[in-house]
């Protein structure tokens, strides 16, 4: 998930589930920092596994969604070679492989998803979010050898920029990390957050995204968490 309000919106942008995930359990917190009540609202970018070049290549493009189902190679989560992406949530049926008879309904979905996602060019403040730190994703990059998903100078420079003429100069993007910092550049140029701590569990720790949230959004509070 990711959350809106009406002047304010808190985005994920992946490269994994664990971003959504801790946007929406901690929505409360978000909304208690930014100011203004904020509510679950699905993103493009919400239940995939994209490393970050994979976004940027995804919003340069004019193609929000794969042309046919032959685009897409089932191995064993939806890959989408062109952009280096997996759709891990999609394309089942009661648990049940059906790329092809689910495919139009959900290009349909992305269609909408990134309709509204445009809709953030009319937001005060956009702050979006993207984290390295799901524990499996040793096991992603086992099934999919070209995904990179260390955040280095080059990536975080490509996301913001990406970011930026997508939805305007207002956008604010956070790069959250393990807690040694081991997958990322540091950087003092980028918005860079290391977990206080790391979490065996996929979907990683509450209180450590809590104090990522609140270094990130508190008024005056400096962006920058990760020693150089």
């Amino acid at each position: 998930m990711s959350a809106y309000g009406t002047r304010t919106a808190v985005i994920s942008l992946g490269v994994s589930c664990q971003t959504s995930w801790q946007i929406d359990r901690n929505l409360g917190l978000l909304s208690d920092l930014v100011g203004e009540p904020l509510h679950r609202a699905s993103s493009p970018f919400d239940w995939l596994i994209m490393p970050p070049m994979s976004f940027a290549s995804w919003m340069r493009s004019l193609d929000c969604f794969p042309a046919s189902a032959d685009d897409i190679v089932a191995h064993p989560n939806f890959y989408w070679p062109e952009h280096n992406l997996h759709f891990w949530h999609e394309f089942t049926r009661d648990g049940v492989v059906a790329l092809h008879e689910t495919f139009d309904d959900t290009r349909s979905k992305f269609e909408y998803l990134f309709r509204r996602f445009l809709t953030l060019r009319g937001f005060s403040r956009c702050v979006f979010f993207v984290s390295n730190t799901q524990s499996n994703l040793d096991v992603v990059r086992c099934v999919s050898p070209r995904m990179d998903f260390r955040f280095t100078h080059a990536t975080m420079a490509a996301v913001v920029a990406a970011v930026r003429a997508g939805v305007g100069p207002m956008s604010e993007v956070h790069f959250v990390t393990r807690h040694d910092g081991a997958d990322v550049d540091p950087d003092p140029a980028f918005n860079i957050h290391r977990l206080g701590r790391d979490a065996p569990e996929v979907l990683g720790d509450d209180e450590a995204w809590a104090d990522v949230f609140r270094a990130a959004l508190l008024p005056g509070a400096l962006a920058q968490s990760c020693a150089a």
